[in-house]
């Protein structure tokens, strides 16, 4: 089974641990979950969902699922947006982005 190892931005990892301290939302994206915050992620650098279904182990019937969950979540439908989101909300650093 291969490793996969998620780089976290300084950013998000203080936005995950004061979701944990504090739980009142000030972000949208704590309403996803872990899973679906790593497919988050994984969809703003640009990879496909065969792509992120292999480094997650995952079927794609499985990613889509999570997108499609996330996209509900943050009432988006598309790929830009959800990186335009991320951009807004802090959520990207400027390395993933290149």
């Amino acid at each position: 089974r291969p490793e996969f190892a998620l780089y976290l931005s300084p950013t998000i990892a203080n936005q995950l641990a004061l979701k944990q301290v504090n739980h009142q939302s000030s972000s949208p994206f704590d309403v996803l979950t872990e899973r679906e915050l790593q497919v988050m992620l994984m969809i703003t650098k640009g990879l496909k969902v065969q792509e992120i279904s292999d480094k997650l182990c995952l079927s794609p019937k499985t990613v889509n699922s999570h997108r499609y969950k996330l996209f509900e979540k943050l009432k988006i439908q598309s790929d830009v947006e959800l990186t335009l989101l991320a951009i807004r909300h802090g959520m990207l650093d400027e390395d993933a982005l290149a």
